[in-house]
C-alpha cells in the first residue's frame, strides 16, 4: 500500500487526519520560552507550536514489497519517517543521521551534544562503530535518564552503551557524562542526590557544548526509545513528573518498572533539543507507534506523544504495519 505522512517540524498528526502526509515544504519554527507552568499541547513550553502541521506539499513513500527491498524514505526535510527492512537496516540510517547531525553541530559550534535513551535502541547505536569521517573528539554524550545502578549492573543504561558503541570509538572519557554511580550504593535514596549531581554538570558546560535558551539547554540531538506502555526517558504515564518543568534533571523514586529510583531530563528539556529521533522495530513497538503518530493523546497517557519540535522516526518494516496506509 501507499502511504503518506503528515507532520511539522513536530512528530505527529491529528486523529482526524483520514490519510498520513509527510510535509516536504519548510519546517514550523520551534518556539522555547520560559518555563514556568505546563502547558499539555506543547510538553511544557509555552507558546511553543503543537505538532500539527501547515498546508504544503506531500510527497508519499511505499511501504510492503518495495520496502523489504531497500530504504523507503518519506522525505529529506527535518520531519522524515524512514521505514527500513529489517533491524540492521534501522542501524544503518540511524547512524547516518547521527552523523550527518554530529557534522552539522560542530560546523556551527566546535561541537556534537547528544543524548541517549537505554532499551532496545541500545544494539542499534553498533551502526555508528564503521561509520567513517566522524570527530569522535568533537562529540559529548549524555543520558536522556538512567537507573540508580552500579555501571556494570546489565539494567545500566550507560553500561550497555558502552559495550555496544563507546568502548569502541574515541570519545575522550571526560566528554562521556554517565551517572554518578558512587553517590549510592542501592538503589533506595539514590535518585534525589544523583540528579542533583547530573543537573549540575549540565549547568557547568560551556554554551559551546550544551547553549542554553530561556532556561533550558539545547542539546543536538536526542536518541528516543519507547516502552510498550509509551514511556520515553524515565517519563511515565500520568505521572506527577510530566508536569514538572524545573530543574532540568529529575528525579524519580517510584518507577512502575525496576528499578524504581531513576534520574530522567524533564519533558521541556526533551522538547527544547534541536532534534529528537524515535526508533522502534519489530512488531511489539507496532501498535504504540500507532498510538502515538496517529492518535496523539495530550492527556498525559502516552508521554511519547507529547514530545514537540523537529522529531524523526526511524522503523522497521514490521514496527510501521499498523499505520493507515
Amino acid at each position: 500500500g501507499t502511504y503518506s505522512r503528515l507532520g511539522s517540524r513536530s512528530s505527529f498528526g491529528a486523529k482526524h487526519h483520514q490519510k498520513i502526509q509527510m510535509l516536504r515544504s519548510s519546517a514550523v519554527p520551534r518556539t522555547v520560552a520560559a518555563i514556568s507552568t505546563f502547558h499539555p499541547a506543547t510538553g511544557g513550553i509555552p507558546n511553543a507550536r503543537r505538532a500539527f502541521a501547515p498546508r504544503g506539499k506531500v510527497s508519499t513513500f511505499q511501504v510492503g514489497s518495495q520496502a523489504r527491498k531497500g530504504v523507503v524514505s518519506a522525505s529529506s526535510s527535518s520531519s522524515a519517517m524512514k521505514v527500513l527492512p529489517d533491524s540492521d537496516s534501522v542501524a544503518n540510517a540511524l547512524a547516518e543521521l547521527t552523523a550527518s547531525a554530529a557534522k552539522d553541530a560542530i560546523s556551527a559550534k566546535g561541537a556534537f551534544s547528544v543524548a541517549v535513551a537505554g532499551g532496545s535502541l541500545i544494539k542499534l547505536l553498533q551502526g555508528l562503530r564503521e561509520t567513517e569521517g566522524i570527530e569522535w573528539d568533537k562529540w559529548h554524550v549524555f543520558w536522556v535518564d538512567e537507573r540508580c545502578v552500579p555501571h556494570s549492573d546489565p539494567e545500566s543504561n550507560y553500561g550497555g552503551a558502552y559495550e555496544q558503541l563507546f568502548k569502541h570509538v574515541p570519545i575522550p572519557s571526560s566528554q562521556i557524562y554517565p551517572i554518578d554511580d558512587s553517590l549510592y550504593s542501592k538503589n533506595e535514596g539514590a535518585s534525589g542526590p544523583s540528579a542533583a549531581a547530573y543537573d549540575k554538570t549540565l549547568k557547568a558546560l560551556p554554551a559551546s557544548v550544551l547553549p542554553v535558551v530561556d532556561g533550558l539547554p539545547v542539546f543536538d540531538l536526542l536518541l528516543l526509545g519507547f516502552g510498550p506502555d509509551g514511556h520515553i526517558c524515565s517519563l511515565f504515564p500520568n505521572h506527577p513528573l510530566l508536569k514538572v518543568t524545573e530543574p532540568w534533571i529529575l528525579p524519580i523514586a517510584d518507577s512502575p518498572k525496576p528499578p524504581p529510583e531513576r534520574i530522567t531530563f524533564s519533558l521541556p528539556v526533551v522538547n527544547a533539543a534541536n532534534k529528537k529521533c524515535f526508533v522502534a522495530v519489530g512488531e511489539g513497538k507496532a501498535s504504540m507507534v500507532k498510538t502515538i503518530y496517529e492518535e496523539a493523546p495530550q492527556d498525559g497517557s502516552i508521554p511519547a506523544a507529547l514530545v514537540t519540535g523537529n522529531v524523526e522516526w526511524v522503523l522497521d518494516v514490521t514496527a510501521a504495519s499498523h499505520l493507515k496506509k
